[in-house]
């Protein structure tokens, strides 16, 4: 356990920096004895990574290593979603909540040597809001209103406004090194040399980066908190699903992730792999179209849902790997309220509830119609999506015991995302990936019903107003019951169908110890993964005889 220790100023309130120990481990027939240095972890990956560069990087196998391996961002999460100071040795805020000021750690150096000083922060911030960027994660800094130099290892980032978790706003931004990248062109970073052959501050140095291959890392001797216990890390590029599965069960990879729900039995049966579960970051959503005089009554999208039998997708297209959602908040983030309870598949309530609001089957055709017209419409989702495609079949039989004709619709992917994105759609199925910081204003607002983002055009002035007092409110524990009355007004207006929270499947091998995943990522805790002396690879030995210790 790491404690860090917190910089008080007067008349300011300070963060108080939790120590963690980065969850509990793995069970498996893995711990044996105390942790020792040596040995090399292999880790399956579907396809070659992105730039390993903040700046330009936008896929989130990428971010996993630019976090965990190759740089120390100012801050960190815990597993149960607080942050500590990381690059930073400590942090502050006065009590307006319009500045956060981080002092920097003593003695981090760059991969290179170079020290890691406020200039990195201040060029990196100066790069991330530059429109040659063109920034992914720029919401990250939207209320940045300038950074400040106050000495070499101390800055503060002035805000615009005073918002809630500040700091969390820093836990995926990665500082970069200024003088290996400030004679880069901002239209010209994301072809940068720096990317396919970076220099980080981590735990984990770059190696080398055979395209297509692998990529090899190597442990920084000099990691200011203390050299990872392994060697070396190896990522093999192995698009086939199937074939990363026989390189774990065979001891050619140690990791591998999203092992097929159709497979967990095997590995679990297997001597020398183990399954770890844990919160995907996303949920998967049957989105109504407000606009749409079908759904613009909230009872009507009530019912709908509670005649969707959404554990029977959970059991039968996930295997159980997942759990009914409630609302747009996931269980890993602080401001989800656990005391709401889904809607219960329940399709005479439905009926009711439909016939309650007008709709009823006046001509006996099987379908119920309301002012003489049909409740019909057309469900999409992309195609070639296997699992959204099922899922649209199990909708279909659902509503039409209900009476209620859906009529399936699969199109390509940038058709379907560009559909949402104007509302041209009647209902689709699709999903959000979500960020650690909870803010729905894009997604759920009034202001938002004409932007992209707000698919189903949902408006709701009381679910505004929870919404922003919520994002403005600087204490946690008074925000939790303003999030959690945000949630049940979402709950009963069901702009969404939430069908389900995703649980992630991680492939270990029981040679490797300390591994643990959560929300954060599989390689959250890979500083403090180790593997027994007498199951490192050695020259000229077969990966399954070192990997059972033959």
């Amino acid at each position: 356990m790491r404690s860090f220790r917190l910089l008080l100023a007067s008349l300011l309130t300070p963060f108080l920096a939790v120590a963690c120990s980065g969850g509990e481990a793995g069970e498996g027939p893995g711990a044996q004895g105390a942790p020792v240095d040596g040995g090399t972890a292999v880790i399956a990956n579907t396809s070659d990574f992105d730039a390993f560069n903040e700046l330009v990087s936008t896929d989130y196998e990428t971010s996993q290593v630019l976090d965990n391996i190759l740089f120390m961002n100012l801050v960190r999460l815990t597993p149960d979603m607080q942050y500590e100071p990381y690059l930073a040795d400590s942090m502050w805020m006065p009590e307006d909540g319009l500045s956060l000021t981080y002092r920097l750690r003593e003695g981090v150096a760059w991969h290179d040597g170079t020290p890691v000083t406020v200039d990195d922060v201040i060029w990196t911030y100066e790069m991330s809001i530059d429109d040659g960027i063109a920034y992914a994660n720029l919401q990250y800094l939207q209320f940045v209103d300038r950074v400040e130099k106050v000495d070499d290892r101390t800055v503060t980032f002035h805000f615009t406004d005073a918002h809630s978790d500040a700091p969390m706003d820093f836990t995926e931004w990665t500082v970069m090194p200024k003088h290996l990248l400030e004679d880069v062109p901002p239209a010209d970073m994301r072809n940068a040399e720096f990317n396919r052959n970076p220099v980080g501050n981590g735990p984990f140095k770059f190696v080398s980066w055979t395209a297509n291959q692998e990529i090899v890392f190597e442990a920084n001797p000099d990691f200011v908190l203390g050299r990872p216990h392994l060697d070396r890390v190896v990522f093999r590029i192995i698009p086939e699903q199937t074939t990363q599965l026989t390189e774990l069960l065979t001891g050619g990879v140690d990791l591998m992730r999203a092992v097929p729900p159709s497979e967990i039995a095997r590995v679990k049966e297997s001597d020398i792999a183990r399954i770890l579960e844990y919160p995907a970051r996303s949920y998967t959503f049957l989105a109504w179209n407000t606009r749409n005089p079908l759904f613009e009554d909230p009872q009507v999208r009530r019912a709908l849902s509670m005649a969707i039998d959404r554990q029977a997708i959970v059991d039968a297209l996930l295997y159980g790997y997942g759990t009914i959602a409630t609302a747009d908040v996931m269980p890993f983030q602080w401001e989800y309220d656990d005391a709401i309870e889904p809607w219960p598949y329940d399709p005479e309530r439905a009926r009711q509830l439909l016939a309650e609001a007008g709709w009823t089957d006046s001509n006996g055709d099987g379908v119920i119609d309301k002012d003489g017209r049909p409740f019909r419409f057309t469900l999409a989702t992309n195609q070639g999506n296997d699992l959204r495609e099922d899922i649209l079949v199990i909708v279909q039989n659902d509503l039409a015991r209900i009476g209620v004709d859906v009529q399936p619709r699969l199109v390509e992917w940038n058709t379907h995302i560009n559909a949402l994105k104007l509302k041209d759609f009647e209902a689709a199925v699709s999903g959000w990936s979500v960020d650690f910081k909870f803010d729905p204003s894009e997604v759920m607002s009034c202001a938002a019903i004409e932007a992209k983002y707000n698919y189903p055009s949902y408006c709701n002035p009381k679910a505004d107003s929870l919404m922003q007092l919520a994002l403005t409110t600087l204490d946690r524990e008074q925000a939790r019951p303003i999030w959690d009355e945000y949630q049940r007004t979402i709950h009963q207006d069901q702009p969404y169908a939430f069908l389900y929270y995703l649980t992630e499947r991680l492939g270990v091998g029981n040679r490797l110890n300390e591994v643990t995943a959560d929300a954060r990522g599989h390689l959250v805790s890979i500083a403090d993964w180790w593997i027994p002396e007498s199951q490192q690879w050695r020259s000229g030995e077969e990966p399954v005889a070192a990997a059972r210790g033959e």
